[in-house]
């Protein structure tokens, strides 16, 4: 299998060609009501309680109802009202629909908390079954835990606009998962993590929605952002959300030459000007770092995989990215993986993967082994940081601004193009967006003391 990762006298990184696509879904919501509290083994659902999708659901409230009777009054000061109003598997096609919901529009490819009936519903013909598919069993509880983090602001009278509600939902999910992971209830591995971390992408709105959009939910890069808060901090950091706090980096479409090209520049434009622009933003950035100059790396070598470079005498046919340790440079396969990834990621997929190796480069430069799992995660932080730059327009020389989607791109980089090993060069999908993410809103600074 092609690799991907720094190169000296071993085979680290492989790469794997896979990649969720853009969706939607909606919740609604306004007062609640109380009831009793659910029990593991009684909890009731409208529908078909032996359908396999539907046993995971009925499980996960169970969970749920749980986990909030004991987080609720620690946030709030008062005694958690379990949801009332029932619990509704919805077939669209049968012209059945729970409340809140008037036709198969409402519900089809959709799962909603409605406070005006106090109740959760979801479509078992086609959303969660289609959802399993892509993303495995533990995707389906976190939907669901989404969906109760509407229900939580409505006991705790949240206001804000939709896509703060949205994104708050996202990281009350993300501290429920955090407990399941560490239960008998949902024994959630890392890799289901990941997993669930690509349906947030899958669920992410269209590149481009403004954020006031009243139908906003946030971008791939916001709803992982938030999930990932909720799993690292708990519900308390949760609580505090706000306009403007955590900010939302969704981005609209400035031109019709933009929308018409999804916001991907040029292939040949990304692999000739992302080099530079990394050796721009490391020539000023560097130095603030550490106290010296940046010396450049040598030319980047974009290669084809039927005449590849050499690396201190050895061999690179086995790699498809790689920063060569010995002779100090990029290389990567510039005529297979590359315009594949870029077909199936987009054009800051490949940027942010060339933008890892440039932060091995960095941190090699500075005396640290390239080899060292931390090393990796402080180089994807790195990515992240030059990717803020671009994100800020902070440097007057580079030719790059960021299109909608473009983190999007880059954290899909980090969780999908994978293959065996990379765990355990790299870590999981999750720290590695944990560590891009630090970069992101926090700056090269934060990825060398991690």
């Amino acid at each position: 299998m092609p690799k991907i990762g720094w190169y000296s006298r071993a085979s680290v990184f492989a790469a794997v060609m896979v990649l969720a696509c853009a969706g939607c879904s909606s919740t609604k919501s306004s007062t609640p009501a109380a009831a009793p509290a659910a029990a593991a083994d009684s909890v009731q659902i409208h529908g078909n309680a032996s359908d396999p999708v539907n046993k995971i659901v009925i499980k996960a409230i169970a969970d749920l109802q749980t986990f909030w009777e004991g987080e609720f009054p620690k946030l709030y000061g008062h005694d958690y009202t379990p949801v009332k109003g029932g619990f509704y598997a919805v077939t669209p096609s049968s012209g059945q629909f729970a409340p809140c919901a008037q036709a198969a529009a409402d519900i089809s490819g959709n799962a909603f908390y409605c406070s005006k009936a106090d109740d959760v519903a979801w479509d078992v013909e086609k959303l969660l079954p289609d959802l399993r598919k892509r993303f495995g069993d533990f995707v389906i509880p976190v939907v669901l835990a989404h969906e109760w983090g509407h229900a939580i602001q409505a006991r705790a009278d949240f206001q804000g606009p939709t896509v703060v509600k949205e994104i708050q939902a996202d990281c009350f999910a993300g501290a429920w998962a955090a407990h399941a992971a560490k239960t008998e209830a949902f024994k959630a591995s890392e890799d289901d993590l990941d997993n669930a971390l690509a349906g947030f992408l899958f669920l992410r709105d269209e590149p481009g929605t403004e954020k006031r959009d009243p139908q906003a939910h946030g971008s791939g890069f916001d709803r992982v952002n938030s999930f990932r808060t909720g799993f690292d901090n708990g519900a308390g950091s949760c609580k505090g959300y706000k306009v403007g706090d955590p900010p939302v980096v969704e981005i609209p479409f400035t031109n019709a030459a933009d929308v018409e090209s999804g916001g991907n520049a040029p292939y040949e434009d990304i692999i000739s000007g992302v080099p530079n622009d990394l050796e721009d933003y490391w020539s000023q950035v560097y130095p603030k770092l550490t106290g010296q100059p940046w010396t450049p790396l040598q030319p980047a070598r974009a290669f084809n995989p039927a005449d590849p470079p050499t690396c201190g005498g050895q061999p690179t046919s086995d790699y498809v990215l790689f920063y060569c340790v010995p002779e100090d440079y990029v290389g990567f396969d510039a005529v297979k993986a590359m315009p594949q990834i870029y077909d199936q990621g987009g054009d800051f997929a490949v940027a942010t993967l060339i933008a890892t190796q440039y932060g091995l480069a960095v941190l090699a430069h500075g005396g640290q082994d390239a080899t060292d799992k931390l090393t990796s995660l402080r180089a994807d932080c790195m990515a992240g940081a030059w990717a803020a730059s671009i994100l800020l327009e902070d440097r007057p020389e580079s030719a790059f601004k960021m299109s909608p989607g473009d983190l999007d791109k880059g954290i899909t980089a980090l969780i999908v193009f994978r293959g065996s090993g990379d765990v355990a060069r790299q870590g999981h999908g999750s720290v590695r967006v944990d560590a891009y993410r630090d970069g992101v809103m926090n700056g090269a600074k934060a990825c060398v003391t991690r």
